[in-house]
């Protein structure tokens, strides 16, 4: 594994760090949500009819200019993938909501995914094998254990109580991104039972999805990485038939 922490890449350099993407590699892009007027004015120019509606939806001006920046980026990101301008890429959505490229646009059997939280914005993309992504801004009154008895399996919940009180709350954050990651990488988002799986979670032990109730076998067909997304945040990756040669990188305008 190669893991690139945060390579500067403008966007005179997108396309060429993305033309580097093999079918054994996944790439890893971060960004900030917050981006000057300018710059927002421009990623809005890309987006699509119906995210131009979405992003009218949102009441506060900081999530709709957020919105915008996230969608803008992530179509600048896939299009150059793609090999398209980024106003051209097509979305299609499951019925859980997570976004496809188009198969017609498709020819690389690229996948993609992508999460924020409190302006950061991950994104993760291979080729012919799902990936999943999720950053958590760390909140200390979310992650009590009540939270974790409702949600977390009930072996996760035992490790959580079982860590050093000073270390529960990177466990739980450790815990809550490393299960959303799997079940945005199998398409079905929270439709999906977060206690029907066990992921690893204390700050010592290393990133994996340790079992799936549904299925023995689930478990041995992904690889799970934990991502530094700076201080204050917790964020994982998964990825699908590993081993993967991971590099990760940092948008900029």
């Amino acid at each position: 594994m190669i893991y690139t922490a945060n390579t500067p890449i403008d966007r005179r350099g997108l396309a060429s760090a993305c033309d580097e993407l093999g079918m054994n590699e996944a790439h890893v892009w971060m960004a900030s949500l917050d981006q000057p007027a300018d710059m927002v004015a421009k990623l809005s120019s890309l987006l699509s009819q119906d995210e131009c509606q979405r992003a009218e939806r949102f009441r506060r001006p900081a999530d709709r200019r957020r919105f915008i920046a996230g969608r803008g980026i992530l179509r600048e990101i896939v299009s150059a993938y793609l090999a398209l301008a980024p106003d051209e890429a097509r979305f299609v959505y499951n019925k859980y909501g997570k976004p496809f490229i188009s198969d017609d646009q498709n020819r690389g059997a690229l996948s993609f995914n992508l999460s924020h939280s409190n302006g950061m914005a991950l994104y993760a993309v291979a080729r012919g094998r799902r990936v999943g992504v999720d950053i958590e801004y760390v909140r200390e009154d979310f992650a009590t254990l009540e939270v974790a008895e409702r949600f977390f399996s009930k072996a996760e919940f035992e490790a959580l109580k079982a860590a050093p009180i000073d270390q529960r709350v990177r466990a739980f954050f450790n815990c809550w991104s490393r299960k959303e990651s799997y079940i945005k990488a199998i398409g079905m988002g929270v439709s999906y039972p977060l206690d029907g799986f066990t992921v690893s979670l204390v700050p010592d032990a290393a990133p994996a999805l340790l079992k799936v109730d549904a299925d023995a076998t689930e478990a041995a067909r992904w690889k799970m990485y934990e991502l530094d997304a700076g201080e204050g945040y917790a964020a994982a990756l998964i990825v699908e038939n590993p081993p993967v040669r991971l590099r990760r990188f940092q948008w900029n305008e």
